[in-house]
């Protein structure tokens, strides 16, 4: 950005709080005193009487405390503040996605704008289609965008969702790593009592002192429980619940990515059997918490550092780098950092939730502002079918379709994980994602593949149409394709390419079948980039 558009841009900045305050009768130096009032001169929270001055200047960027200031005085909440300075925190479980991961974590989806505008989708046609596998072009049209707010019934069920990490993945190849999975919270007590003593059919998501895993278990006696890894050589340990492990939930759904599978690592602390030490409380302190989070990712300065620093490029802002020297000083000194940029590189390297670190800030939500700023007044750019902000304000919630295969679809996935909207790119490769790319294959069952058991929808990059040599890699890692026949059916699977021939392999019943095709009869639509599937 050159010096005179970054004049220019952090003049508006300063003009867009003036605009923001006068909207409440405020003026700036009348939210200076009060700040002065409510928290004292000397405090972090004290907003200065030429923060217009510093804003026009490019010389002040506000903490995070002052951004609760600004909350608290106009009522305003204190997310829509964030924006207002230029922090976008929806992109926290997006650097969260497209981080690589050494353990499993928590992927925070609470973050959501309920004012924001997303696309949506209608039904094209009255009536669900018949045909086993289908794009989404053929059933559903892009309507007028809604408001995340409108569409309640499909987010807010109470899921948690978490990213399998590369280091850690005792269920593979159930799971791999980088898979995100959705969880369904239960209390630890109703969880044991389903529980025999052999292996679990079920994948849990449990919490012990070295983090988070997904896994089968088993009980092993009263209020005991043992890990169990699939193929790799986890060490198996056991757990008195709930003193030592606790049960989170259970694994429903999993997002996989197919993009560049790989197979896990096995960590050395983990593959030789270590004592389970006692869980903590979470910790009320932010050093504490930012060093129990650190180790649990498995982590050492030097390695969060490097992550930061790709935080920093990913986003062009060297304000997101946190030196080595400077992690072991916010954990020791437990000392808030005052730019709100290395709280957003704690969140994501550290897999934290912003509300946790609001929380161990003594930066109480219920004490901050509760009203939407308008949207005329943000900033924010209307979606491309709305021309004015009067226009955006005449769009109102008309619920889901009642009928037709939208319901049908929202039926087989319970809730949408909206949070992951922005992290398309990332999942499946694609730099724009059509509805030509989206394919159901909700019926298809284990006959194509045995990881298409319990399918519901596959993304396809059409540009990759020449089947790879399937036939010497693990069933895990076997690139699936899109195959239009003659008769225009679709069908999915692995296949190759033998004798000019088109050979399709499909496991009806668990037996694997070959279904050879002359090269009229059947053409490759495309590479399945990435499965979502019930467990």
């Amino acid at each position: 950005m050159s010096a005179q558009s970054r004049r220019r841009s952090n003049g508006e900045l300063a003009e867009r709080v003036k605009s923001i305050l006068a909207s409440k009768s405020l003026t700036l130096y009348q939210v200076s005193e009060r700040s002065a009032a409510l928290f004292g001169r000397s405090s972090p929270h004290y907003l200065p009487h030429n923060l217009y001055y510093d804003l026009r200047h490019g010389s002040f960027s506000p903490s995070l405390f002052q951004v609760f200031a600004f909350s608290r005085i106009s009522n305003y909440r204190v997310t829509d503040w964030l924006r207002v300075f230029g922090f976008d925190f929806e992109l926290i479980p997006r650097l969260q996605v497209q981080l690589p991961s050494n353990r499993t974590a928590l992927l925070d989806s609470s973050l959501d704008d309920p004012s924001a505008f997303i696309p949506w989708l209608g039904n094209l046609g009255t009536t669900s289609p018949s045909a086993v596998v289908v794009p989404l072009s053929q059933v559903l049209e892009w309507t007028k965008p809604r408001r995340l707010a409108s569409l309640a019934e499909l987010k807010d069920k109470g899921f948690l969702y978490a990213k399998i990490g590369y280091q850690d993945a005792l269920a593979f190849p159930d799971l791999l790593p980088g898979s995100i999975v959705r969880v369904r919270p239960g209390t630890t007590r109703d969880m044991l009592a389903r529980i025999s003593g052999e292996a679990t059919k079920d994948l849990f998501l449990i919490e012990r002192g070295k983090g988070l895993c997904c896994c089968h278990i088993r009980t092993v006696g009263a209020d005991r429980i043992a890990t169990i890894s699939t193929q790799l050589s986890y060490a198996q340990v056991e757990f008195k619940v709930p003193e030592e492990a606790t049960l989170v939930g259970v694994v429903d759904l999993e997002i996989r990515s197919l993009l560049r599978p790989r197979q896990p690592a096995v960590a050395k602390d983990l593959a030789r059997r270590w004592k389970p030490e006692v869980l903590s409380p979470e910790p009320s302190q932010l050093g504490a918490l930012l060093r129990r989070a650190r180790l649990r990712m498995g982590l050492s300065f030097r390695a969060a550092s490097a992550m930061s620093r790709e935080v920093a490029n990913l986003l062009g802002d060297e304000r997101y780098f946190v030196a080595p020297g400077s992690l072991s000083d916010y954990e020791t000194l437990n000392i808030p950092p005052r730019h709100f940029h290395k709280i957003v590189t704690f969140c994501a390297v550290y897999s934290l939730r912003l509300h946790k670190i609001f929380e161990t800030l003594r930066l109480s939500l219920r004490d901050s502002g509760h009203e939407p700023i308008p949207h005329l007044l943000t900033g924010r750019p209307l979606p491309a079918t709305v021309e004015t902000p009067a226009e955006a304000a005449e769009i109102e919630p008309t619920g889901i379709e009642p009928t037709g295969f939208i319901r049908e679809l929202l039926g087989e996935l319970v809730e949408v994980p909206l949070f992951l909207r922005e992290s398309l790119k990332e999942l499946t490769g694609l730099a724009r994602p059509s509805l030509k790319d989206f394919f159901w294959i909700g019926r298809v069952g284990s006959a194509f593949h045995p990881y298409l058991t319990g399918a519901v929808l596959a993304v396809v990059n059409r540009q990759k149409k020449k089947p790879n040599d399937c036939g010497s890699k693990p069933l895990w890692q076997q690139p699936l394709y899109v195959i239009l026949k003659r008769d225009g059916t679709y069908v999915c699977g692995c296949c190759s390419r033998e004798n000019n021939s088109l050979v399709v392999h499909s496991y009806p019943g668990g037996v694997h079948v070959r279904e050879q095709f002359r090269n009229r009869d059947a053409e490759v639509i495309g590479k399945i980039v990435t499965i979502v599937r019930r467990l």
